[in-house]
């Protein structure tokens, strides 16, 4: 059932979280802006380039922005409510707080689901594309992800790799060299490593194919002149966040067959299953401070509480997401431990009469 008093409180919080949602979009990519004009000059960068660049990205900050955008909002709209004593109407009307609260979830749920698809699909191929273009006009060679990693164009050579173990180690890496539209030479290296400005393979299997027929070579350590260095690389570091959570789950399992710890992989696999759970925890937490012991207070300051929650809830996942990695923690252990604290403070707050 959705009845009216449904709509008026849904179509109250929808607009108030996708009006916050666009101006902390806009806010977030004028800053990017900003930042990113120290590239020009850098390759064929050039001021155009920027431009276009801040407007690739728009999309994907607008879905990061949104879980807070959820909180800030929600305080935003059911604020509004309740200063015009509206809240105070429809409770005397025999509305309780735990339908409010449902009337919200139910007007958001549709919203949340479009943010989630948009994010598995949409969102990763524009950053793809957008990162892509950003490495071929700053060093003039091409970048595309799959989902099996990366391929890297360097003039007439192709590279393949599948992961990148640290800043300074990839693996599974393969080799195309051509001679126009001919295959010249095929090469796989188990590891490489960036020792002394140059990348060093190891367990070197090389196929260098000419009239006579195909060749065969086998080397412990080889030195391959790749102009990509640990710069450009980096990169790599940010798959994750460039493939759907299907795509990565099969990256995952792409790499574990290879021997490589995919721990940091399976922890963005598991926050983006838990981005919905995420959203709802903002939503709670926004009803907190409505009902909670801040209805008391000003607008402003329920907008500054509802930001500092959102801000805890960032640092507290960016501190113990990292850790449960460097100390050997299950990757879901990091991933829903945040979530876990301030779904607990929201319940408190609502629960709390002062």
């Amino acid at each position: 059932m959705y009845g009216i008093l449904d709509r008026y409180i849904g179509k109250n919080i929808v607009f108030s979280v996708l009006f916050v949602s666009v101006c902390l979009a806009l806010f977030a990519s004028l800053i990017n802006l900003v930042d990113s004009l120290r590239f020009i000059g850098r390759g064929d960068i050039d001021f155009g380039f920027v431009l276009l660049y801040t407007c690739y990205r728009f999309p994907i900050v607008f879905v990061q922005f949104f879980p807070v955008s959820i909180l800030i909002g929600g305080v935003i709209g059911l604020g509004m409510m309740a200063r015009n004593s509206e809240i105070i109407i429809i409770q005397s009307i025999g509305l309780s707080k735990l339908s409010i609260g449902i009337s919200c979830f139910k007007s958001l749920i549709p919203l949340i689901l479009v943010v989630v698809f948009l994010s598995e699909t949409f969102v990763p191929k524009l950053d793809k594309f957008a990162e892509g273009e950003y490495y071929r006009r700053s060093s003039g060679t091409g970048l595309a992800f799959t989902t099996s990693g990366a391929w890297i164009k360097e003039g007439n050579i192709f590279i393949s790799v599948s992961a990148m173990v640290n800043r300074k180690t990839i693996a599974g890496v393969s080799k195309y060299e051509y001679e126009g539209t001919k295959l010249k030479s095929f090469a796989t290296a188990l590891t490489g490593n960036y020792v002394d400005n140059h990348w060093v393979m190891e367990d070197v299997v090389e196929q260098i194919i000419n009239d006579d027929g195909v060749v065969y070579n086998k080397y412990k350590n080889q030195n391959w002149p790749l102009r990509v260095n640990l710069e450009r690389i980096e990169i790599l570091n940010e798959i994750s966040d460039k493939l759907s959570a299907i795509q990565l789950h099969d990256y995952i399992n792409y790499i574990e067959q290879n021997g490589v710890d995919s721990s940091r992989y399976r922890l963005s696999f598991y926050n983006k299953l838990l981005a919905p759970v995420i959203m709802l925890v903002m939503l709670l937490l926004a009803l907190s401070t409505i009902f909670g012991p801040l209805r008391s207070m000003n607008m402003g300051t329920r907008i500054l509480s509802g930001i500092a929650l959102g801000f805890g809830y960032y640092v507290l996942n960016q501190i113990v997401a990292p850790f449960s990695i460097v100390y050997g923690v299950p990757p879901i252990i990091g991933a829903t431990f945040a979530s876990a604290v301030f779904l607990a403070l929201a319940v408190y707050l609502l629960k709390r009469k002062t």
